[in-house]
């Protein structure tokens, strides 16, 4: 009889065991999953809000070498990365990124005044991110 014990309360203790490590392991993997979807957000709406920015504030070379069909697709990349830090980002995270959107949208001539507000908003946005990942 208490064999028969130890064994069922060992066989418990294992299955426990794999349980409580099947669990650890896929909250491991739904951190890297949001981690990797915020970075490629970010990234995307970071290049996406450059370069309309570029179009907006560039020489009149830079922008007869682009076609409206770019800045449409600019438009869609930058949506997209900012639908995907307003879903899965803070508050303040959110915040900035839309900062950095409405400036870079903002932009009309080459000015550094507002070179240096688009770039500060940029870089608080990269600081909100990388304290969020815990990469700062």
């Amino acid at each position: 009889m208490v064999n028969v014990l130890a064994g069922i309360i060992g066989a418990l203790l294992g299955l426990s065991g794999a349980l409580l490590g099947a669990w650890i392991k896929s909250r491991g993997e739904q951190r890297r999953w949001l981690r990797d979807q915020k970075l490629a957000g970010a990234a995307e709406m970071v290049s996406a809000g450059t370069n309309i920015y570029e179009l907006r504030s560039g020489s009149r070379e830079w922008v007869e070498g682009h076609e409206p069909v770019e800045l449409r697709e600019w438009q869609t990349q930058l949506q997209r990365g900012r639908a995907v830090i307003h879903l899965l980002c803070t508050q303040e995270t959110s915040d900035r990124a839309t900062a950095f959107v409405r400036l870079c949208w903002r932009a009309g001539s080459p000015g550094e005044e507002h070179y240096d507000q688009t770039i500060a908003a940029l870089r608080s946005f990269t600081d909100s991110l990388r304290k969020e990942l815990g990469s700062d």
